[in-house]
């Protein structure tokens, strides 16, 4: 199974985005620090430019990554909230990776729709 259809096997979409709950064996924990594993940041960014086709109704695909913050590890087992809003510029969006209380990741994409 390809990182892709594990997240769209996850997805649970939300008033904001979405929520993924991330089992041990979710393709993306493997090999990212063997005994440790952390959610990689470039997943995390695959998973909300997901939902923000899911939510377009078509597929996005990213065109820029503008700005990011990784804050906290994602780790397995954790639920996990993608919250997406807007941008003021077209086909930008703000996302927010949440895990329980604590902001994992901030970042703003251009995506193409």
């Amino acid at each position: 199974m390809t990182i892709t259809e594990a997240i769209k096997n996850l997805y649970t979409p939300t008033r904001d985005g979405a929520r993924f709950m991330l089992p041990a064996d979710f393709p993306a924990f493997s090999g990212h620090f063997p005994g440790e594993p952390v959610l990689p940041a470039v997943v995390q960014i695959q998973m909300a430019v997901y939902v923000i086709g899911e939510r377009a109704g078509r597929a996005a695909k990213l065109r820029e990554i503008k700005k990011a913050k990784f804050s906290a590890p994602v780790r397995t087992g954790e639920e996990i909230e993608i919250i997406i809003t807007p941008s003021r510029h077209e086909n930008c969006f703000d996302a927010a990776v949440k895990s329980g209380d604590k902001t994992a990741s901030s970042f703003t994409v251009a995506v193409e729709l």
